[in-house]
């Protein structure tokens, strides 16, 4: 039998981020290193599970509880700085 339904928590969120990225696997010269830089920008949807000043993080899936907590899988850390946009997606 299912469990009933329960309302996580946590708000559900949409994040845009400025990703890092880099992959050199040996020594380059500086003007053949993509030079301007491309920005990466990536897009999450999860829960808002740590909203710090520092850090965000969100976490795609979740367990509903079978006491007072809750399980979570693919949880991701986001500098603050570099959030572009955060939008609540419901209350």
């Amino acid at each position: 039998m299912a469990n009933k339904p329960v309302k996580p928590p946590y708000p559900l969120v949409y994040v845009e981020w400025d990703d890092s990225y880099g992959c050199s696997s040996h020594w380059s010269k500086i003007p053949k290193i993509f030079l301007p830089p491309e920005p990466i920008i990536c897009r999450s949807v999860g829960w808002l599970v740590h909203d710090g000043k520092g850090h965000k993080v969100v976490v795609p899936h979740l367990t509903q509880p079978t006491d007072d907590t809750w399980d979570g899988m693919g949880e991701l850390t986001i500098p603050t700085a570099a959030v572009l946009k955060l939008t609540h997606l419901r209350r």
